[in-house]
């Protein structure tokens, strides 16, 4: 199991009570909303720091460690949130769903036929920064008014995922490794939080109008091919040109029509294809080095970081249990 980064356990109650300024819900697994959960049931070990930059603009970095499945709800109507994933694995789901993986962030908007909804999954260290802004937020500056307007009524996906760079992440770990306190750190959270937000709203705004290749049925056909291909074969030795042969395109084209189809590159799908696999290896009691040459890695050290990074766990930790 991944090791708490504090001793601090949050239960039900506690995140409930965290999370209810920016109007969030805390739930079980699966449940639905309106069944009744134990309150002082323990979800998760760590650190969750909370804070108002302005009025209506919240900051929240967390580090945890999840020791039963919950799922958290924004139940705002109105608002625009940026989250950042820097260790970890979330499944999003607003209309659309997505899996969130270590190193990516995702840009959503409120104000969807369905609320957005994160599932963390037990027995991962998640590390995360989520900025939220509120209707009644104040930027005090007409401009950056205007742009959160233009995301807030934005005809694209509600979800918009995205990269996360690393001078980005190196920026956002800084957050947790700080040793500042009081004006200092007050003055680096804002300057991280504006930083996200940036971001989050260049994503949201202008990701959307770049013309996306239309998907016609046959399309989608071929490219689930590909996806099969991938899903039943991760650890072989694939290319894009023998992936484009097979759907029947141009490399360039599949790159592009599969992006637009499953929200990522052909080798991000591949590489988690993989990592799933291999935890399921692992399991099984296979050492790390036999399942990560099983998956299609040479080096034992090249799949242990990415498998890290996943699911916030050494292989070596799964391997031994």
């Amino acid at each position: 199991m991944a090791v708490a980064p504090s001793s601090h356990s949050f239960t039900l109650a506690e995140l409930n009570r965290l999370d209810r300024p920016v109007g969030m819900l805390y739930r079980l697994g699966d449940s639905d909303p309106e069944t009744p959960v134990v309150d002082e049931f323990h979800l998760a070990k760590g650190r969750i720091d909370r804070h108002e930059l302005r009025p209506g603009l919240w900051l929240a970095a967390s580090d945890l460690v999840v020791d039963f499945p919950y799922q958290s709800v924004w139940r705002q109507p109105t608002y625009f949130s940026v989250i950042a994933l820097l260790q970890g694995k979330l499944h999003l789901h607003q209309d659309s769903a997505l899996d969130l993986c270590a190193q990516g962030g995702v840009s959503a908007t409120g104000g969807a036929a369905r609320p957005l909804v994160a599932s963390h999954a037990a027995g991962q260290q998640i590390r995360s920064l989520c900025l939220t802004v509120l209707e009644t937020t104040d930027m005090g500056e007409d401009q950056s008014s205007e742009l959160l307007a233009k995301a807030l009524r934005n005809p694209g996906q509600c979800l918009q995922p995205w990269s996360l760079q690393p001078h980005l992440a190196v920026a956002f770990e800084h957050l947790f490794n700080c040793m500042w306190s009081g004006t200092l750190n007050q003055l680096l959270r804002e300057g991280i939080g504006l930083q996200l937000l940036s971001h989050g709203l260049h994503c949201a705004i202008d990701a959307p109008s770049q013309k996306q290749p239309p998907l016609s049925p046959r399309d989608r056909q071929m490219l689930e091919r590909v996806r099969q291909k991938l899903h039943a074969c991760p650890g072989d030795d694939h290319s894009l040109h023998e992936l484009a042969r097979l759907a029947c395109m141009s490399p360039s084209t599949l790159r592009a029509k599969f992006q637009a189809a499953y929200q990522c590159s052909v080798f991000h799908w591949l590489r988690q294809r993989r990592l799933e696999v291999a935890r399921e290896q692992l399991a099984q009691g296979w050492s790390v080095q036999q399942a990560a040459h099983y998956v299609g890695y040479r080096h034992a050290t090249n799949f242990s970081t990415a498998f890290r990074e996943r699911y916030g766990i050494c292989p070596s930790r799964l391997a031994s249990l």
